[in-house]
């Protein structure tokens, strides 16, 4: 009588059958080769029998493995089938699943670099535009990056203290350090901030930088809006949101910047300072 997968423990046979499933083998591939590897050269039906695969399954699971170097076959009548030894069975699949590794990564490199052509060919799109809605999340916070990264000489935004606090000390500080320190001029209208110790240190030390000025509202701002180097602006369609949750209106259009300009002009000179 055949015993399934000789004596190993069950534990230890699903573990074999993981490991080589992870190596690239269907399941009743990884049972048929086990079946094989552990009982010696077999027939088809007691290979179905010891692997538990239905007997149609096994003669293209067979043909495969034969295929992949794992299995001979013994030209007798009835025909007989024999495993390569698990260990060179697994040093073969191995090498098998890192030179597709190897030519994955590469695929990948030469991938990213036309992602990268992509993406410039799409911000040359976008500058041609004049309004984009931009859809919520990871994308908004990429353009408004960009946005940061590509100002020369101004960034003015009016913005909730929830998304300033969580904008300047993670979401932006790369991108806004770099604009600092080519000397872009940054001026930021804020809500009130609450009053605690960690708020003040935010403030007190965004504020150390000579090209970084705050001022505040009382409330939180009825529209929240960025202007770039006078060129571009970004419009959070609904300013109660955090920050990647709404939609932004990004626009290049004149008209539309200075409306914009003129209304961040307003709010600068009837805010508060907010003094270190």
């Amino acid at each position: 009588m055949y015993k399934k997968f000789a004596s190993d423990p069950l534990e230890k046979q699903s573990s074999r059958i993981q490991i080589l499933t992870d190596l690239g083998l269907t399941i009743m591939q990884a049972k048929v080769y086990l079946a094989l590897a552990e009982s010696g050269p077999l027939k088809v039906s007691a290979i179905s029998k010891i692997a538990n695969v239905a007997r149609p399954d096994v003669y293209p699971i067979l043909t495969r493995l034969h295929h992949e170097g794992l299995v001979e076959k013994i030209l007798e009548k009835p025909f007989m089938y024999r495993a390569v030894t698990l260990n060179k069975g697994l040093k073969i699949l191995l090498q098998r699943r890192t030179e597709k590794y190897r030519k994955v990564r590469a695929e990948t490199r030469i991938m990213l670099k036309n992602i990268g052509n992509d993406i410039r060919n799409n911000n040359k799109a976008l500058q041609e535009s004049q309004f984009v809605l931009i859809p919520k999340g990871q994308l908004v916070i990429d353009r408004i990056n960009a946005a940061i990264e590509n100002a020369q000489h101004s960034i003015d935004v009016v913005i909730s203290w929830k998304r300033f606090s969580r904008g300047i000390v993670s979401t932006f500080t790369e991108s806004m350090e770099k604009a600092l320190k080519r000397n872009v001029k940054v001026r930021f209208i804020i809500e009130k901030p609450p009053k605690n110790i960690t708020a003040k240190e935010l403030i007190s030390n965004t504020q150390k930088n000579p090209n970084v000025q705050i001022r505040y509202i009382l409330n939180h701002p009825e529209t929240i809006f960025g202007i770039y180097d006078q060129k571009q602006m970004f419009l959070i369609v609904f300013a109660k949101t955090d920050l990647p949750g709404s939609s932004a209106l990004w626009s290049n259009n004149n008209s539309m910047i200075t409306l914009a300009s003129h209304r961040f002009e307003t709010l600068w000179h009837t805010a508060e300072k907010i003094t270190p």
